[in-house]
């Protein structure tokens, strides 16, 4: 019989055995008679609870036997059960321990929540049993791990085997944690800054960026090379990245907040890590993951595991760069292109707006300059730039606008499709005509997303320009074809690029005031353009009431629409602007209702970045302009999501 076990399982009755004991003793010497008596009595009392215990013992041993013949059907198999190597559990359905056998008592020793007598203090047993996920459990204790297979018996009882696999468990913990990891750090605009700083400033403000970068490397134990000026590889753990992660990764807010020089110039890094099955793998991730984070913006990191991507950072709206050098290769790589193309087809992202159809405008233009015949798709049932479609449709010159089930009628071994606007698969106009296999030319002014378009494709992504209307007003003056913009297409790209620089107030750069020139000096009427924003009063109305019905918060404020109006989208974009104007508000966000789903409108005066928030709520956008959809949502719903996930965001910048 093992002592400590009787006393942890009756330790109320040993006590009164004791305590009446002592009192014995104490009464032999001042009443001896009854000091004997008294022992007298505490002895046959502990000689009935030892019987009664053992005779207990027995019958519980019995059951036992009787349960395990039940279970087995043979007295010798249950025999060799109680003896069996693995340790072993009965338990009910829900958790509760029937019966064990003598080498489960190791798992008792480790996990001290057992001896409440159910395995769900050990895992989820109950919610799990009977599911796919149930073949087996992990289970990990203060000192030893286990694999634990369960086996349904009658009754709905499951029998438990513990595998102890401590030593392979650690020594996979140990080689998960040792996996090689690849980081790339690229420190952004140093081109821009060597041309614009003195030879001795500029070599000032690298050596101190080197110190810092290398510090930081230093600290998470990385093997590192410099390869050139704002360039590193490192190679470190998996240990050390999770530390980076849990630290999200300070040495990009740190190279921000730092001012170099005398001017106070401001530098941002992008770094990409990549981390797979071996070094060359992790080397190709990373830098798939750099190019993520510079076609974002910069100012961030991407981590890239398999397909999978993590985002941190991406707080600045990033600084505007100021040679066309890309925008001149570009502009003669896609004269090349249109040249050796049969046709072209040009098409934006649906629920189509200015931004998207005044660039297609601009490309119409470039093409008709090499003579080719081309096309515009958009879906005019769900479009948001009416106006502007009927203006270019009947204007001089006028654009042929096809819908998107009759876009593969156009389609031959010689097409050249155009994408404006965006680089996502699943918002184009036409889907199916990605896999086609066509030659593609993808121009967007969005941070990269993680389901952009790849495959036979040719990119120019400007995140800092304000829009794609901006983007290719360059390209058109760049364009070795010399194409000649009419009014009408002029104020198109105007349009485009009033639209998302709202009036010249948001992500204007000097590049920006230089295509607005180059438009108003082909006679682009800004009067015109302004008409094509105006809304009918009962639009108006509408925008007033979602504005009046707006919910403030810190430093942001939402609002449910629930107009039903073909100009929804529209409306409700108008609505979260208007909310901008607002004292103390830098972001706003307007929610619709569709059939399915709702609708989120993003705005920010650019302190909030509003394509973080949407894309972790599976949408996307630019720094200040952004949108997402969630299906099988209701508003209520959408703004209780919406708000944990502003909050969240607004404690990690802060």
């Amino acid at each position: 019989m093992r002592f400590g076990y009787v006393i942890r399982n009756n330790p109320f009755s040993i006590g009164a055995v004791l305590l009446a004991a002592a009192i014995g003793v104490v009464l032999l010497f001042s009443e001896p008679l009854a000091g004997v008596i008294s022992l007298m009595i505490v002895a046959a009392f502990a000689a009935f609870q030892i019987r009664w215990y053992l005779n207990l013992l027995a019958r519980k041993k019995e059951q036992v036997r009787v349960l395990s013949r039940s279970l087995l059907q043979d007295e010798a198999a249950a025999e060799a059960v109680s003896a069996f190597p693995l340790a072993t559990v009965l338990v009910e359905k829900n958790g509760d321990i029937i019966w064990y056998n003598g080498q489960f008592e190791r798992v008792l020793a480790d996990f001290s929540d057992l001896k409440r007598g159910n395995v769900n203090a050990l895992f989820p047993f109950s919610d799990r049993v009977g599911t796919p996920e149930a073949e087996h459990f992990d289970a990990s204790g203060s000192t030893m791990r286990f694999t634990v297979y369960p086996a349904a018996q009658e009754g709905g009882r499951y029998a438990l085997y513990f595998v102890d696999d401590t030593a392979l468990k650690n020594i996979r913990t140990r080689y998960e944690m040792s996996r090689p990891v690849v980081l790339l750090v690229n420190v952004d605009s140093l081109e821009q800054a060597e041309d614009m700083m003195p030879h001795e400033s500029y070599y000032g403000l690298n050596s101190d960026i080197d110190r810092m970068i290398t510090k930081w490397f230093v600290e998470n134990k990385c093997v590192f090379r410099k390869f050139a000026d704002g360039r590193f590889f490192a190679v470190t753990e998996s240990a050390n990245l999770d530390k980076m992660i849990e630290n999200r990764f300070g040495i990009v807010d740190k190279v921000r907040s730092a001012h170099f020089g005398e001017d106070e110039y401001e530098i941002t890094l992008s770094i990409g890590v990549g981390q797979s099955e071996d070094l060359r793998e992790s080397e190709d991730c990373a830098r798939e993951a750099l190019d993520m984070a510079r076609g974002r913006g910069g100012d961030q990191v991407a981590v890239k595991n398999g397909d999978s991507y993590e985002f941190f950072g991406g707080i600045s709206s990033g600084k505007e760069k100021r040679g066309k050098v890309k925008s001149r290769a570009f502009a003669a790589a896609l004269d090349e292109y249109i040249s050796n193309a049969g046709n072209v087809l040009v098409m934006g992202h649906s629920y189509s707006d200015f931004d998207c159809i005044g660039a297609g405008a601009g490309i119409v233009a470039i093409a008709r300059a090499k003579g080719r015949n081309v096309h515009v798709i958009v879906d005019k049932k769900r479009s948001m730039a009416l106006s502007l479609i009927a203006m270019l449709e009947n204007g001089a010159g006028a654009i042929s606008f096809i819908p998107p089930e009759r876009a593969a009628e156009h389609v031959n071994a010689d097409t050249l499709l155009v994408i404006v606007d965006t680089m996502r698969q699943k918002l184009v106009e036409a889907p199916g005509l990605l896999s086609l296999g066509l030659r593609t030319v993808i121009i967007d002014h969005h941070r990269m997303a993680v389901d952009h378009i790849e495959g036979n494709t040719f990119e120019f992504l400007e995140p800092y320009a304000s829009s794609a209307c901006e983007m290719v007003t360059e390209l058109v003056q760049y364009s070795p074809s010399k194409p000649k913009l009419s009014p009408t297409l002029a104020q198109a790209l105007l349009a485009g690029i009033m639209l998302d620089t709202k009036d010249f107030t948001l992500r204007v750069g000097v590049r920006t005031f230089d295509a607005a020139s180059f438009l108003r000096g082909c006679k682009a009427d800004t009067v015109a353009v302004r008409e094509l924003f105006a809304g009918t009063a009962e639009d108006n109305i509408q925008v007033n009431n979602i504005v009046n019905a707006a919910v403030y918060y810190d430093r942001y404020a939402i609002s449910i629409s629930n107009i039903k109006s073909v100009n929804a989208r529209l409306i409700c974009s108008r609505a979260a602007d208007e909310l901008l104007s607002i004292e103390k508000i830098d972001a706003s966000f307007v929610i619709s209702g569709f059939e399915g789903g709702v609708n989120i409108s993003a705005r920010s005066l650019g302190r909030i970045n509003v394509q973080v928030i949407m894309e972790r709520l599976g949408g996307g956008g630019h720094h200040s302009m952004a949108a997402a959809q969630l299906p099988d949502t209701t508003p209520e719903e959408a703004m209780h999501v919406l708000r944990e996930t502003v909050d969240a965001y607004l404690k990690e910048i802060a």
